[in-house]
């Protein structure tokens, strides 16, 4: 099946060059307020406002977007999760940030497991740390609710600088790193396997199972959440250390 049309991943993006970005959000005002701290933590977004899934949809199919922010409860019949189902079956170079007020931790993994590459809680204490959410986000790093990430974990506090410096420290070069990288942005194996030019046997055998055990977890999901535990954001490959 022939990859669609790629976005650019945000933190490969030169300071000048623009982002786009999905919002979607079916209550108006929360959007707007959403919209405004976005637009606040990183100016160069150019926001695409939606609030149905078949908004969003058509959003997704006229132009290429770099980060989706999906409420997953809409008074539409099809939610935000039916969305990042979308955007993964359609192999869309993407990343998808959840947007919810429920943070069971059965319903964060399972966004992750589907391709989501963040989850950002809606009924935070305050602006200050729904803003510093989305500075993890546009930093290219993971966010994840604390609860979620247990003891020692990073979020919901500024992540750390977690270069290919750290990485090389735990075994992780090469391209098991870039691996990595894209793992983090939600990517399925099938886009990861087209962006690095290898097969998909070859990504999961090879490099998805080496960081397995550098990380000691057992599946992509968990590889994520660890990541944002340690609060590490993987550098894109054309910012990796030689």
């Amino acid at each position: 099946m022939p990859m669609k049309t790629e976005s650019v991943s945000v933190s490969a993006l030169t300071a000048s060059a623009e982002i786009s970005i999905l919002l979607l959000e079916d209550q108006g005002l929360v959007r707007a307020g959403m919209r405004a701290l976005i637009q606040l933590c990183e100016p160069r977004a150019a926001i695409q406002e939606a609030g149905a899934y078949d908004e969003a949809i058509r959003s997704l199919a006229a132009s290429a977007i770099d980060i989706a922010f999906l409420d997953i409860d809409l008074k539409d019949s099809r939610s935000g999760i039916d969305v990042l189902k979308h955007i993964r079956a359609s192999e869309l170079a993407t990343r998808a940030i959840m947007l919810s007020a429920r943070a069971e931790e059965s319903i964060v993994l399972d966004c992750i497991r589907q391709g989501a590459s963040g989850y950002i809680l809606k009924d935070m204490d305050n602006d200050g740390v729904f803003r510093r959410a989305l500075d993890t986000v546009f930093q290219g790093g993971v966010f994840l609710p604390a609860g979620i990430l247990g003891r020692g974990g990073f979020s919901p506090h500024r992540v750390m600088s977690g270069g290919a410096a750290s990485l090389t420290e735990i075994g992780v070069r090469g391209r098991a790193l870039e691996a990595l990288y894209y793992i983090c942005q939600g990517f399925s194996n099938a886009v990861i396997a087209h962006k690095m030019g290898v097969a998909e046997s070859t990504l999961a055998n090879e490099y998805n199972s080496k960081l397995f055990k550098l990380f000691h977890v057992a599946n992509r999901a968990s590889l994520i959440v660890e990541v944002a535990r340690r609060g590490i954001i993987p550098p894109p490959p054309d910012r990796r250390n030689p």
